[in-house]
């Protein structure tokens, strides 16, 4: 994918620089004449409209493709900057002594939070004061509450709940269906014996 992307960048880089841009400089002479002019010449008079410069008008289409380009420029270096960051982040996370486990948030900059720190487990209370509501030291009950914790991580995946929650709606839809069925062939079995 990042090369892919890469790659698209570098042809529309190639198209921006490439497809020539037409400046015609006026005829008059070149910056070194106009510098080694004595300055006894009299001047172009005042009233004279000034010759017009050809591509001035500038293809609405090449503008349009600059934009695009330029946006995609922008957006794909702020991909990876956030990218840049949160692996940053993680090795950070992975070093430091403390490791948030998880929160709630109880109300206006109230919150509980879960840390571990060592072996043991803290809960503290954030708000206008940091306060230790309990400490954790027990090896199964931290072990337990990790495993908890672990899997509310990997139940909160977009994909794994969008997955889940597809599959039991599907059989929950072909349950009530043989449900259905059944009770139809129930009822019919009935009527044929009386």
């Amino acid at each position: 994918m990042r090369q892919h992307m890469i790659g698209i960048m570098t042809l529309l880089l190639c198209f921006v620089l490439l497809v020539p841009q037409h400046v015609v400089a006026a005829t008059d002479g070149s910056v070194t004449d106009w510098l080694t002019e004595d300055g006894d010449e009299p001047s172009a008079p005042q009233d004279e409209q000034p010759p017009e410069v050809e591509g001035a008008n500038t293809n609405i289409f090449f503008l349009l493709i600059k934009l695009v380009f330029y946006t995609i420029v922008v957006v794909g270096l702020i991909y990876l900057l956030i990218r840049f960051l949160s692996k940053r982040q993680q090795k950070l996370q992975n070093h430091s002594v403390f490791t948030p486990i998880g929160g709630t948030p109880l109300g206006n900059n109230k919150s509980v939070q879960m840390v571990k720190v060592g072996d043991s487990l803290y809960m503290i209370g954030v708000g206008d004061n940091v306060n230790l509501l309990k400490e954790i030291e027990d090896k199964e009950e931290v072990e337990r509450i990790l495993e908890q914790a672990d899997e509310q991580k990997l139940g909160f995946s977009f994909i794994n709940q969008k997955q889940a929650g597809i599959q039991e709606m599907i059989q929950a839809s072909l349950m009530k269906q043989r449900n259905k069925r059944k009770n139809v062939w129930d009822d019919g079995d009935e009527r044929d014996d009386k």
